[in-house]
C-alpha cells in the first residue's frame, strides 16, 4: 500500500498543474491591449451539409446532396426497363412519328403506350400466340409489306420528281378529263301513238300543268316524277330527242318529236353550261397520278434490276 504521504502529495501536485492550465488558457483569451473577447464556436455543418476537404480555401460546401437516380424507370411483372431504354425507343418513336397523320405523344403519353404493348407482348408469350403459325403468316406479311414501303420511300421515291412542265402536258393532252360538258335538264310526256300527243299537246295550250298530263297520259317510266328527268349531256339518249331538247330556251317547249320510242312532248326546265376545270384546281390531283405512275415504273425497274444481279432459276411446278 502507498504511504499516505504520498498521496497528499500527488495530489497537491495535480491540484496545481490544473491551476497552471487555466491560467494559461486565460492568457490565451486576451487582445493586445489586455482585454478579454467572446469566442464563437465554429458552426458544426448539417447532416444534410457536404464538407469539402480537397478545396484550397478550406471552407466547407453547402451544396446538398443529390440523390442517384434510379436506373429503372419501370418495372412490368419481373421485367424492368431502365431510363436509357426508354429513350432510345422514344427517340425512335419520333424519327418514324408523322405530325400530319396523327398526334405525337409525349414523354408520359409514350410511357403509357409502351406499357400497355409489354403487357401485350407478356400475354402473347403467355399463350404462345408469337408461336401460332398462322401469326407468324400475318408477321412475315406485314414485314415485307414494310420493307418494300420503306424501299419505296426512302430509296426509289428519293430519285422520282415531277416537273410543272410534266403536269402542264398532261393536263393539255387529258384536257377532255377535265371537262364537264353541258348538261340540260327536262321534263317529257310520251305517248305510244301521235294522236295522243296531239291531245296532250293541247291540253298544255289550255293551260294545263305539265306534270299534271305526264301523270295523266305519259307511258314513261318517269311519269310518277311528272315526267322529269335527271340532268344529262349529249349521248345519253337517243339523237333525235337530244336534237329537239338542247336547243331549247329554259322554260320552252317542243312541239311534237317522235323517235323510236313514240311521240314526246319536251320541255326543257334546266341547264348547265359547258366548262373547263383551270390548271391550278387539279394540280395537285396531276401530280399524285404522275407520281404514282413513275412510283410503279421505278418498282418494276427495281425488280428487273435485283433479277440481273442474281439470276433467278426455277426448278419445276411448284
Amino acid at each position: 500500500m502507498m504511504p499516505r504521504s504520498l498521496v497528499i502529495v500527488l495530489i497537491l501536485i495535480g491540484m496545481a498543474l490544473m491551476t497552471h492550465c487555466a491560467w494559461i488558457s486565460g492568457k490565451a483569451k486576451e487582445t493586445p491591449a489586455g482585454k478579454k473577447v467572446s469566442v464563437i464556436p465554429a458552426p458544426v455543418p448539417s447532416p444534410k451539409t457536404e464538407v469539402s476537404t480537397s478545396a484550397p480555401s478550406g471552407r466547407q460546401s453547402l451544396a446538398p446532396e443529390i440523390p442517384p437516380r434510379s436506373e429503372t424507370l419501370v418495372r412490368i411483372g419481373r421485367k424492368e426497363i431502365s431510363h436509357e431504354e426508354f429513350q432510345k425507343r422514344y427517340d425512335l418513336y419520333l424519327l418514324i412519328a408523322d405530325p400530319e397523320k396523327e398526334k405525337v405523344l409525349t414523354r408520359d403519353e409514350y410511357l403509357n403506350r409502351m406499357i400497355s404493348d409489354e403487357l401485350v407482348q407478356r400475354f402473347a408469350e403467355r399463350e404462345k400466340i408469337d408461336k401460332d403459325p398462322i401469326f407468324l403468316a400475318h408477321v412475315e406479311k406485314e414485314r415485307q409489306s414494310l420493307l418494300l414501303d420503306y424501299i419505296l420511300r426512302n430509296v426509289l421515291m428519293e430519285k422520282i420528281t415531277v416537273s410543272e412542265e410534266e403536269i402542264a402536258n398532261y393536263y393539255s393532252e387529258h384536257i377532255k378529263e377535265f371537262t364537264q360538258e353541258a348538261k340540260i335538264q327536262v321534263r317529257h310526256i310520251l305517248t305510244s301513238d301521235e294522236e295522243s300527243a296531239r291531245k296532250a299537246l293541247l291540253r298544255l295550250g289550255a293551260g294545263e300543268d305539265f306534270g299534271d298530263v305526264a301523270r295523266d297520259v305519259s307511258i314513261h317510266v318517269s311519269r310518277d316524277q311528272g315526267g322529269r328527268l335527271s340532268p344529262f349531256e349529249r349521248g345519253t339518249y337517243n339523237k333525235e330527242f337530244e336534237d329537239a331538247a338542247f336547243p331549247l330556251k329554259v322554260g320552252e317547249r317542243s312541239g311534237i318529236v317522235k323517235t323510236d320510242l313514240g311521240y314526246h312532248i319536251i320541255e326543257k326546265t334546266g341547264e348547265t353550261p359547258r366548262s373547263v376545270t383551270p390548271l391550278p384546281e387539279v394540280r395537285g390531283k396531276i401530280l399524285e397520278r404522275l407520281m404514282q405512275e413513275k412510283k410503279e415504273r421505278a418498282l418494276e425497274n427495281f425488280y428487273q434490276k435485283a433479277r440481273s444481279e442474281a439470276p433467278v432459276e426455277v426448278f419445276g411446278r411448284p
